[in-house]
């Protein structure tokens, strides 16, 4: 009895330990929780963007037209400057004498003149009593004739004198911003100095770009296939441009010149728009992004771009359906729009999109969702 014993308690004890076990209950696992959001439509105007340098579309040299020193600099380096304004004064006491010696000149010509005449007047009235032969007739017409050119050479002197001693005011031709000046006051200055100083007008900038043989041969295959004029007027694209910080600039611009020709070594064509500059913000040899935005706004789907992965197979994202299973669905992607992709092919709109969590979960996998916060979601 006692060996009995104590063979069947270790038997009863596990038992025991077994029934114990199978009381416990069996933990489930929760469904992983995902952000989702509405695949949704956006109104949109599509663009294309371009590398450009700003010029002024203006820029004058101010040279010296005679030789003489500068008397006067009426500006500082750098200002604003307003057309008409006196910039330079040359000293005009040698150009003023010239001009004196020319009225002299026009003076002494024009009695000359008034001579001559009245003895071809004269000798006409004389021809036909016999009193005066042919040949001198012939002779009095032609001192008149060298009486007048003269005349007409002095006055045409004292006209250059005029101007001469005029070009010793120098004033700015065009409303802008100044250079330095490259002369001081005594330096004596000439045509052949090269420029005094500068003047750019940046009320109004200019900022060339280059565009492709094909993108202008997709424009002008449009322009060319629509004869309906508003239709034509609307292809005419919104020209703005965008600084270094990425903000776009607040006026637009238009496209002023297009190239007649093909750049053979890049395959490329120069075009050039005006933008306006009212508060001087845009200085010339500024890099811009150039954008070329479309006047009809049409309506694309664009989702979140954090929802976006990508394989061998390409681009995709995850969709949620009705009863919280998880499908992946394929995509091909557009340009970007801030915070937000569009998608071209893949997507109708009103799928329900995983937009946080994507990395956790697989084709098939049942989930809990969460909508996207609300200011999240209007980005």
């Amino acid at each position: 009895m006692k060996s009995f014993t104590f063979i069947k308690l270790p038997i009863l004890c596990l038992f025991a330990i077994t029934l114990s076990a199978c009381d416990k209950p069996v933990q489930v696992k929760p469904d992983m929780e995902v952000v989702v959001n509405q695949v949704k439509t956006y109104p949109y105007k599509s663009n294309t963007n371009y590398v450009g340098r700003l010029n002024a579309a203006s820029d004058v040299q101010i040279q010296a037209r005679v030789k003489a020193k500068i008397t006067e600099i009426n500006f500082a380096d750098g200002a604003d400057v307003n057309e008409g304004d006196v910039l330079f004064k040359l000293n005009d006491s040698e150009l003023q004498a010239q001009r004196k010696q020319a009225q002299a000149q026009v003076s002494r010509a024009n009695s000359a003149l008034k001579a001559a005449r009245k003895n071809y007047q004269r000798g006409k009235e004389l021809e036909p009593d016999g009193y005066i032969s042919s040949s001198e007739i012939d002779n009095l017409e032609a001192k008149f004739d060298e009486a007048q050119s003269s005349y007409e050479a002095t006055k045409a002197q004292l006209e250059t004198a005029e101007v001469n001693l005029a070009y010793t005011i120098i004033m700015a031709p065009l409303s802008g911003k100044i250079d330095r000046s490259n002369y001081t006051v005594g330096d004596i200055v000439s045509p052949e100095v090269g420029a005094l100083t500068t003047i750019v007008a940046v009320d109004v900038m200019e900022v060339p770009f280059q565009i492709s043989e094909n993108t202008y041969w997709k424009i002008v295959r449009r322009a060319q296939n629509e004869t309906d004029p508003e239709k034509l007027k609307n292809m005419k694209p919104i020209v703005k441009i965008s600084l270094n910080n990425e903000e776009v600039y607040p006026y637009e611009g238009v496209i002023t010149f297009v190239s007649n020709r093909v750049d053979a070594e890049t395959g490329s064509m120069e075009i050039r728009a005006t933008i306006p500059n009212p508060n001087s913000t845009l200085r010339p040899g500024q890099y811009v992004k150039v954008i070329l935005e479309s006047r009809i706004e049409n309506k694309v789907i664009m989702i979140e771009q954090g929802a976006v992965q990508s394989d061998q197979q390409g681009d995709f994202v995850m969709l949620v359906t009705a009863d919280n299973k998880v499908s992946r669905q394929n995509v091909s992607l557009g340009k970007r729009v801030g915070t937000l992709v569009i998608a071209n092919e893949g997507l109708k709109g009103g799928e329900t999109l995983v937009v946080q969590g994507v990395q956790r979960i697989r084709p098939g996998q049942t989930v809990k969702t969460k909508p996207m916060p609300a200011a999240e979601a209007t980005k």
